[in-house]
């Protein structure tokens, strides 16, 4: 058994044992980021400073929790929830590289 889960991550087949609930999570926080994208352009609006701050480390966190998804290496069964993974993704790449450009002009 412990050979046969060994020669499988040996093969990059890292995700092929994974639980039904890690895929809910994953589901689950995928789906949560759209709402919190929401929020931070609210945020950035209303130019509220501690909302901004507190969506973005969510969004952060969320982010690095999915990032195989996030970033095409793993595809989702679900055509609905990889279309959010692929929307999430580019989203964040593009919100990551205009927070280091903020920071460079500052």
């Amino acid at each position: 058994m412990a050979d046969k889960h060994l020669t499988d991550n040996l093969k990059g087949n890292y995700f092929s044992s994974e639980r039904k609930d890690m895929k809910f999570l994953k589901g689950f926080t995928l789906i949560a980021l759209l709402p919190l994208w929401a929020g931070y352009a609210f945020a950035l609006y209303n130019g509220d400073n501690n909302n901004l701050s507190n969506c973005s480390l969510l969004i952060l966190a969320f982010s690095l929790m999915n990032f195989n998804a996030l970033c095409g290496v793993e595809k989702i069964e679900n055509k609905a929830l990889n279309l959010i993974a692929k929307m999430d993704g580019v989203l964040f790449f593009v919100w990551a590289l205009v927070t280091v450009v903020q920071l460079l002009i500052k």
